[in-house]
């Protein structure tokens, strides 16, 4: 097949359009790498990309690269979102495959989300707002009743938790998110505060049984790109740190990982000459691992 390559940031200065992002990965929340789904829905649409597929292999110290049965497959749509996502990961010599599906409503947010594996099968079914908040989400559990390796023959599905979520204004610029167990206990409270242009500054979760309490502060750089995020707490654990670096064109490059002073992990993005992510460097500097993972794609007509 012939790779189409649309060059987004010239085709946003043609359209005049300085709303639509050029950045194949989106960080916009700065959880990348944190989050299932990382990439930029508007960049997938414009530039007709079907799948991503990476495969893994790791270096360790004193040893040869070594290929891992490790894989993921991202399914997109024709505007880019997230339809699918197939996984294959090994534990010493365990090997797992893993299937997620996703239904979305019509405005594309996920109302149902099912994940497939050896284990079973997990249920997400999400309610939402009149604003596209969350405020319920039912959890259901089947098991997989068929022996053979690769088959999966569910028994039958129940409900085994949901929580709820209440929403409520905490001065200016700020949202309190209040979530409920399956007993309508309240047990977590989260405040998110933003400044006048709308810019995420802070988050504070507060955990009721436990009585801690998690601040992370995010930092912009001139750009407006999320330059850092500092989490901290009340209970005295370490700080922890994610620094992100971005090319003049807001391409996230690395991201470093911090406990206390302590560098402890860093990802660094390839890219090709046309954007796409050549592959993502992940090096965990405690045990010396570098996982290596070499993305392909397939493009719609």
């Amino acid at each position: 097949m012939k790779v189409r390559i649309l060059f987004l940031f010239v085709l946003c200065i043609a359209a005049g359009n300085s709303s639509v992002q050029a950045q194949l990965i989106d960080n916009r929340l700065g959880n990348v790498f944190s989050e299932e789904m990382y990439f930029n829905q508007e960049f997938l649409w414009q530039n007709k990309i079907k799948t991503i597929s990476g495969q893994v292999s790791i270096k360790r110290r004193n040893r040869a690269i070594q290929q891992l049965p490790d894989m993921c497959v991202f399914h997109f749509n024709e505007v880019g979102l997230l339809k699918a996502l197939d996984k294959v990961n090994s534990v010493l010599h365990l090997v797992d495959s893993l299937r997620v599906e996703y239904k979305r409503n019509d405005l594309g947010e996920v109302e149902f989300r099912r994940e497939s594996s050896s284990r079973g099968i997990l249920t997400q079914s999400l309610n939402y707002d009149e604003q596209g908040r969350i405020k319920r989400i039912d959890y259901g559990k089947a098991e997989n009743l068929s022996s053979a390796p690769g088959k999966m023959d569910p028994g039958k599905m129940i409900v085994v938790n949901s929580e709820t979520y209440e929403y409520f204004p905490a001065g200016d610029n700020a949202l309190r998110k209040r979530a409920f167990n399956n007993y309508g206990l309240f047990y977590s409270e989260r405040t998110i505060t933003r400044d006048p242009l709308g810019y995420v500054v802070k988050e504070v979760e507060e955990l009721v049984m436990s009585g801690r309490t998690v601040t992370r502060d995010y930092s912009y750089n001139d750009k407006g790109w999320i330059d850092e995020i500092v989490q901290t707490d009340n209970l005295g654990s370490p700080k922890k740190s994610e620094i992100f670096y971005y090319d003049p064109f807001g391409n996230l490059q690395k991201v470093e990982y911090y406990l206390a002073e302590e560098l402890t992990r860093e990802v660094e993005v390839l890219y090709l000459e046309n954007m796409l992510i050549e592959a993502l460097i992940d090096h965990d500097l405690q045990s010396g691992d570098i996982r290596i993972t070499k993305f392909a794609y397939e493009f719609y007509p």
